[in-house]
């Protein structure tokens, strides 16, 4: 009787969590929400106005994320930063893993992605305030 107890709270908070893919998938800047897609198996930004901004970088991707699993938005002055990352590992079962990842910024109401950035490791988390900034000129 207590292991069906546990089971069904267990499938009660299942079903409250929203998946974690779906979560890292939309982030909001300067009160708008863009969303990661899949075009043609390439990661693009999906901007409020339905236009697409490619990213050249293979799909899936997802934003980095904050403990809570939200898409972390970093700011920097007054301008906000996200992350888009890919991460690959090289066959199934091999632990090594690598990323690459671009920062975008809005800066005067526009999108700017930075260079690619590529990692022998895999990034975690929402990263460090230079992932997002010094991928830029300021």
């Amino acid at each position: 009787m207590i292991g069906c107890l546990l089971s069904s709270l267990t499938a009660c908070a299942e079903q409250q969590t929203p998946p974690p893919a779906a979560m890292d998938q939309v982030a909001s800047m300067g009160g708008q929400q863009f969303t990661l897609v899949n075009d043609q198996q390439r990661c693009a930004l999906r901007k409020p106005d339905q236009t697409l901004l490619p990213l050249d970088l293979p799909w899936p991707c997802q934003f980095t994320v904050d403990r809570q699993g939200k898409s972390h938005v970093e700011t920097f002055g007054k301008v906000p930063i996200v992350i888009v990352i890919h991460l690959s590992t090289a066959a199934e079962n091999d632990p090594e893993c690598r990323s690459e990842y671009r920062a975008i910024r809005q800066i005067k109401g526009q999108l700017e992605p930075s260079i690619i950035a590529r990692n022998a490791s895999c990034m975690r988390g929402t990263g460090d305030q230079k992932n997002y900034t010094g991928l830029f000129t300021w």
